[in-house]
């Protein structure tokens, strides 16, 4: 990957973590004051107290929201092995969750750690997929960056015009 288009991507993957983090964190919110203040663990995966198909979305979307961080770590992190990749996405996943409990900002939740490492993971298999078939990374880099960088730009134009009307 050229010089530039890497930082282009360290940059969209920063911006991504940002995102992440206000997302998992703060719950889309604006205002830290905002939140629910909530403090529990719950280490039986896929045990929830209440109605199923609110979790069943919840699942995927923890999964979803994951790919990307495969993606990235694949293009900023290219000679990196799978493990590391993995032990990275587990890390900050695990960050999150105990970031979760000590703000008492959310549930911490063993179903979410699998969820969000499960997406990265297939995050890194889509890349690696992609580039296998196509025989061209330095292609399938470019197109990744650009699609990330409009992407990137329609989400943050969003999220700025929600600031300035609230």
């Amino acid at each position: 990957m050229k010089k530039k288009s890497y930082y282009i991507a360290s940059i969209l993957f920063l911006l991504y973590l940002v995102l992440l983090i206000w997302i998992i964190l703060f719950k889309l919110q604006f205002s830290i004051t905002a939140l629910d203040r909530v403090r529990e663990i719950n280490l039986i995966p896929f045990y929830y107290k209440e109605e199923i198909s609110f979790h069943a979305t919840e699942v995927l979307e923890n999964v979803l929201i994951f790919v990307p961080f495969g993606i990235y770590l694949c293009l900023v992190f290219q000679r990196s092995r799978l493990r590391s990749k993995l032990l990275f996405i587990a890390g900050m996943s695990m960050l999150l969750e105990v970031c979760q409990y000590v703000l008492a900002v959310g549930r911490s939740d063993i179903t979410d750690l699998i969820t969000n490492i499960s997406g990265g993971l297939i995050g890194i298999f889509l890349y690696n997929t992609v580039v296998r078939l196509f025989h061209n990374q330095r292609r399938i880099d470019q197109i990744i960056i650009i699609s990330a960088t409009i992407v990137t730009v329609v989400v943050g134009g969003g999220l700025l015009f929600l600031l300035a009307v609230n």
